[in-house]
């Protein structure tokens, strides 16, 4: 009966540890998580800032293009967009200075 009894009580130890264990185990991997969703909404945080910033460049800049549309001027700045691309007008002489700029 002694030894039925200390079975009894070294399986109950062996079940509180198996248990303790597998609880530190889940305590630890939850821990992990959180710690990876946190760095995760960090990057993800700079991510929307810098795409913000985009955002607002290339609003600016349809502002500003939308601005030029809606003018008279537009021939002239769509002019001055050929020519930055080297485009010239039919009837022009282009001269280039080979000479270089000594």
């Amino acid at each position: 009966m002694k030894a039925l009894f200390l079975k009894l009580k070294q399986n109950k130890k062996i079940r509180f540890t198996a248990a303790a264990v597998l609880l530190l185990a889940f305590f630890f991997g939850c821990g992990a998580t959180v710690v990876s969703q946190t760095a995760d909404i960090n990057r993800l945080k700079k991510e929307e800032a810098a795409y913000s910033s985009q955002l607002s460049a290339r609003q600016d800049e349809n502002a500003a293009l939308e601005a030029i549309l809606d003018s008279d001027d537009k021939d002239a700045y769509i002019e001055q967009k050929a020519r930055e691309r080297g485009y010239v007008k039919s009837d022009e002489i282009v001269f280039y200075d080979i000479a270089g700029s000594n």
